[in-house]
């Protein structure tokens, strides 16, 4: 695929998608402590936002999605300005918050689905 061919469109990609995230996760924050309802198509989001899962230690899950897509925005735009001269791990660093993220993604996905049975 050519439009993946460059390095600088795979990073305005995750800025992209980092951006689009970020926006989403504020949003859930949002009517989590708006207690407001949620617009969405798929499910019962009103149903997951107001169940135990949707805290972690007293801190909305939707807050730490907001903070870690906003610390990959930051990185993905580090990285594209930053060029050849960024540090090695950033890369790496990078890697890890999105892994990480889709793990605990695919965790709360399984909860809304097996436990919650939000679908």
């Amino acid at each position: 695929m050519k439009l993946f061919a460059s390095l600088r469109n795979l990073q305005i990609l995750s800025i992209v998608l980092s951006a689009i995230g970020l926006a989403d996760s504020l949003y859930l924050w949002w009517t989590k402590v708006a207690q407001a309802h949620i617009v969405c198509g798929v499910g019962d989001c009103d149903l997951v936002n107001a169940s135990p899962y949707s805290s972690l230690l007293g801190v909305p899950v939707a807050a730490l999605g907001a903070a870690g897509y906003g610390a990959l925005l930051v990185a993905a735009l580090w990285a594209l300005a930053a060029r050849d001269d960024a540090p090695e791990w950033l890369t790496n660093a990078r890697l890890v918050m999105a892994s990480g993220g889709l793990f605990f993604a695919a965790y709360l996905t399984g909860i809304e689905a097996f436990v919650l049975h939000a679908y």
